[in-house]
């Protein structure tokens, strides 16, 4: 396999792990949205620093959170991103090809089930996941 193939197939290997983290970072901005809740019930106690700029630690703190929540909202979308382009690449595969892709890269079966399903050798499915990744090159380098 070269190295291109191979660059595609690491890519592709990685869908269900975007999939986690895009899950993931749901949930850290859901706490983040409560830890904002929390804090906003704390006392608003100003004080004035050398710059004689009136704040307060609240809002700091809220400040804070808001710019971890912003950075998790990029990370997704480029997790997303990647995702939509690995779907995109996978709808110029025939169902076939697909499936192999699918069932051998993304879910990481074995291939003695692929062997059965489709009743090919070895090396007659790693010849046709070797062509579904050429025709994926276009969209996924």
């Amino acid at each position: 396999m070269d190295k291109a193939t191979y660059r595609v197939r690491n890519r592709i290997r990685k869908h269900n792990e975007l999939l986690a983290d895009i899950q993931e970072i749901d949930i850290k901005v859901q706490e983040i949205e409560e830890e904002i809740l929390g804090i906003s019930a704390q006392g608003t106690e100003e004080r004035t620093g050398k710059t004689y700029k009136i704040t307060s630690s609240v809002e700091q703190q809220a400040e804070r959170l808001m710019e971890r929540k912003a950075n998790l909202y990029k990370e997704q979308v480029t997790k997303r991103r990647e995702l939509k382009r690995i779907d995109n690449a996978m709808t110029i595969l025939t169902a076939e090809e697909r499936d192999i892709i699918q069932m051998a890269i993304i879910l990481k079966e074995k291939y003695w089930k692929l062997e059965e399903k489709y009743n090919l050798t070895y090396s007659a499915l790693k010849q046709r996941e070797y062509n579904a990744l050429n025709k994926m090159k276009k969209y996924l380098l």
